[in-house]
């Protein structure tokens, strides 16, 4: 407070207080009031800031927490699906492992079936009844010099020997985009994905699988084939045999083979796995026996013409008129007209048990085959056999002539069973059908 210019001055007075006035102007005022509003302002920026940039922390801790949870939730599930993988890997393996001992099972199976199959041809073809054929032969199947590998798994089994594997497939180079290989094929292209080796393994063990079932339907095809080819030749075999109006049924066979052979019986057993091949062998083993049997009746039998060429009959089995008395008399063979000097021949193998002159035969052979028959060879020229001797069929007998109750050069042929004289011509329609049966 100022006083006024014109007043005296006022000397101070003891007790009283004096009190001063200030005055303030209006342009500091509103300087004032602005400083505080400016700073209340910056106080409350600064404020919101602060608070702003919290709560930007808080997101971005928030973020980055679901984002590290995020990550090890994928490493979780990396995690997961290498342990998946790896045990789809091992059962991969032993799947492979599983289906190359089952194509080992089934390989040795098809040997041992061939080995059937094979000797059952040979048979056959030793014996004339069937042609040699080619037979199915059995997959060949290349041992591999590395380990399987399925889906990245390598595979250390110990190989079996015999044992069939797959063959390792080389992994094709790399070729250029757009260059050619040399078939012509662009080959792989750029964006194609190479085959996995799971894929080439089970591609390469399914190629297998379809040989050893190609093998398979093979063997079985040829066994039925010889099957058929077995009930055809007994059907003529059978057919030719009734001409000769024997009980086949009661014929023996002969019982050694020659060239020496022999052995423990060993019959063939089949699983019963075997399926339609075991069925297919179990039916043609008693035909195959049964065809042998008759075989071997046949091979016994005097079917055979005693002389070689085409002959003509001059006189037939059965009454006749006799040519000497002119009567009715019983003619108990066949007779051949033929040149003096033709060479007789043996129907069928046996034992002479006579060659020597027999009145109305003349000079004449007799020679006993198997299962009571024989047969004899009368007006013969020259005799080139002995008794005791054992024949063959087609062995040279003697020579056509004209000796005994003849008259003229030809051969007097019989057949007899247990000594009784039957028509010879029975046993010579049945060579004739056997012809070619044997090949």
């Amino acid at each position: 407070m100022h006083s006024h210019p014109n007043s005296a001055p006022s000397l101070p007075t003891a007790g009283l207080v004096v009190h001063k006035t200030y005055t303030i102007r209006r342009s500091t005022m509103l300087l004032g009031l602005g400083w505080l509003a400016l700073m209340t302002a910056c106080s409350g920026t600064a404020g919101w800031y602060i608070l702003s940039k919290d709560d930007l922390a808080a997101r971005m801790i928030a973020r980055e927490t679901t984002r590290q949870y995020a990550y090890e939730d994928r490493i979780a599930a990396l995690r997961a699906d290498i342990d998946r993988y790896a045990s789809k890997a091992l059962l991969d393996q032993d799947g492979v492992e599983s289906r190359v001992d089952e194509l080992a099972t089934r390989q040795a199976e098809l040997e041992s079936r061939q080995s059937l199959v094979s000797a059952l041809a040979d048979m056959l073809q030793t014996n004339g009844i069937a042609p040699a054929t080619k037979l199915p032969l059995r997959p060949r199947v290349a041992k591999p010099e590395e380990p399987i590998r399925a889906s990245g798994v390598t595979s250390f089994a110990p190989l079996i020997p015999g044992k069939p594997m797959p063959a390792p497939e080389q992994q094709p180079l790399p070729i250029r985009p757009g260059s050619a290989d040399a078939t012509g094929s662009t080959g792989w292209q750029s964006g194609e994905a190479p085959q996995p080796p799971a894929k080439r393994v089970e591609a390469t063990l399914t190629r297998l699988d379809e040989a050893l079932s190609r093998t398979s339907d093979a063997q079985l095809a040829a066994l039925r084939e010889m099957d058929g080819k077995l009930l055809d030749t007994q059907a003529k075999l059978k057919s030719a045999l009734a001409e000769t109006g024997l009980n086949i049924d009661k014929m023996a066979a002969p019982a050694t083979v020659e060239g020496g052979t022999g052995g423990p019986f060993v019959p063939v057993k089949l699983e019963a796995s075997a399926g339609a091949f075991g069925a297919a062998l179990n039916d043609i083993q008693p035909r195959l026996a049964t065809l042998m049997r008759l075989k071997g009746i046949v091979q016994l039998m005097p079917v055979a013409r005693p002389m070689n060429g085409d002959h003509d009959f001059t006189s037939n089995y059965g009454y006749r008129t006799d040519p000497f008395t002119r009567g009715l008399a019983m003619h108990t063979g066949v007779d051949f007209r033929a040149e003096t000097g033709a060479q007789i021949v043996a129907t069928g193998p046996g034992k002479v048990v006579a060659a020597e002159y027999n009145g109305g035969y003349g000079n004449m052979v007799e020679i006993e085959h198997a299962n009571g028959l024989s047969t004899r060879y009368a007006h013969m020229s020259a005799i080139s056999v002995s008794v005791g001797q054992i024949v063959k069929t087609g062995a040279v007998l003697g020579r056509v002539g004209s000796t005994g109750r003849s008259t003229g050069p030809h051969l007097h042929y019989e057949t007899r069973i247990n000594e009784e004289p039957v028509d010879p011509t029975r046993f010579l329609k049945a060579g004739a059908k056997l012809v070619g049966i044997f090949g």
